[in-house]
């Protein structure tokens, strides 16, 4: 999803988003992909399937996080409440209660939900969201303990390497510069320590509805600086609003200077229907992203295509549900709303190539990265291996160095052998 933008006084009475209206049974066997009776011979403990418990110790790749959108109501809260301390008037409720699960994320075990229902939500809670964030965060300081708490929120979970992305924005009395410079600080010093456990990256966004070529190129320009500076930038993003207009080909060069640079470039990429045509997939295809975010509504020849070239896909399980943007399931003549077993997660794992589970937004949908892998083993029939697996075909899209893959690899080969699993699961 779209960093959120909007930190207009009427976002803070924008509401919640509802629960989802009806819910069925998670999958039976009979429906889980690649499930087999079961046999009385011993399961080798790599075949099993893996519970929230083996998931959490899974050394696991995150891609696709924005920096915003991971900062979830208890980080807010703690914030609100030191600067509330030293008397400042922030011009919004607690958050803690104000934000407190509004998505019901943790609830779509069984990920069917509404998804018109939701969809009519989201956009307004994200201006809810984005109006606490924006009113909370908008000094260094805030921003500086809001990004440390996101690194530690996502090393708690068993993220073993991180790349965060940020849009460069200037927060009162601080440039977007200066602002951008906090994020790394805190991301440098993370790394002199706690790197050693989750080694963290920084990508950063160009937004397709607020910046035109100038202010395009400028970030590029700064990613790059950042980057000749010996700073963990690896990478710059098209985000922003699907639905806004915009030529993209007016943004094309800027996206053209970060990749010559030696900068990957990664794209949110047919996210709606009316920004999934022949010509806006095909123009963004020729920027040569090496990953595409959530990749949505992709004709299958096209998949091929991409598939082909190495492309990488970041599949966001529960914001895609939770936010409505798959595709409704017809059966039989009748229509339903779709869940994680519909999720085209499916057809990208089937392949065998690059991929990576994202948390998109944990502040606004309240699933973890744990949480997400949970729901990909539980829908997709997934083994123990198959977690491995997936975790080794993310970093294998990973925009950060090679001692960066390395390192991951290594962890899942001890990883594995602490499981118990010996030699028998190889790369």
């Amino acid at each position: 999803m779209r960093e959120s933008d909007d930190n207009s006084s009427d976002a803070l009475s924008s509401p919640t988003l509802p629960p989802p209206s009806s819910l069925l049974p998670s999958p039976s066997p009979s429906m889980r992909r690649g499930s087999v009776s079961a046999v009385s011979a011993p399961v080798p403990p790599e075949t099993r399937a893996p519970d929230p418990a083996f998931c959490l110790r899974l050394p696991k790749v995150e891609l696709h996080a924005h920096l915003n959108g991971s900062i979830t109501a208890d980080t807010l809260q703690a914030i609100w409440d030191m600067r509330r301390s030293r008397g400042d008037e922030l011009g919004v409720a607690p958050p803690a209660a104000a934000l407190k699960d509004p998505s019901h994320a943790q609830g779509i075990d069984s990920c069917v939900s509404r998804a018109h229902v939701l969809a009519d939500a989201t956009p307004s809670f994200f201006a809810h969201f984005g109006a606490f964030v924006y009113r909370i965060v908008n000094t260094p300081d805030a921003l500086a303990t809001a990004t440390r708490a996101v690194l530690l929120n996502f090393l708690s979970d068993g993220v073993a390497y991180l790349e965060l992305r940020t849009t460069p924005r200037a927060l009162p009395d601080t440039t977007a510069e200066e602002a951008v410079r906090i994020v790394l600080r805190e991301i440098v010093a993370w790394n002199a320590s706690d790197g050693a456990s989750m080694p963290t990256r920084l990508i950063l966004s160009i937004d397709r509805a607020r910046h035109d070529t100038g202010a395009a190129m400028e970030i590029a320009e700064l990613a790059l600086r950042l980057r000749d500076e010996g700073l963990p930038v690896v990478g710059v993003d098209l985000c922003g609003d699907p639905a806004a207009p915009c030529d993209l080909r007016s943004l094309a060069p800027a996206f053209k200077r970060a990749r010559d640079g030696g900068l990957g470039v990664v794209l949110h990429f047919a996210e709606t229907p009316g920004s999934s045509t022949d010509a806006e997939l095909d123009e963004l295809l020729s920027w040569e992203p090496r990953r595409l975010g959530h990749a949505i509504h992709v004709p299958v020849p096209l998949r091929e295509r991409i598939l082909d070239a190495g492309i990488a896909p970041e599949l966001c399980l529960s914001c895609n549900v939770l936010a409505g943007m798959l595709p409704p399931v017809v059966k039989d003549g009748v229509e339903r709303a779709p869940g994680i077993v519909d999720h085209h997660f499916g057809w990208w794992w089937d392949k065998g190539g690059p991929l990576s589970l994202g948390t998109d937004d944990v502040g606004v949908f309240q699933a973890t990265s744990t949480d997400e892998h949970v729901h990909a083993a539980t829908h997709f029939a997934l083994s123990r291996k198959d977690m491995v697996d997936l975790s080794r075909r993310a970093i294998s899209a990973a925009l950060g160095s090679d001692e960066d893959k390395q390192r991951v690899q290594g962890l899942l080969d001890s990883f594995c052998r602490d499981e118990g699993w010996g030699r028998r699961v190889s790369r």
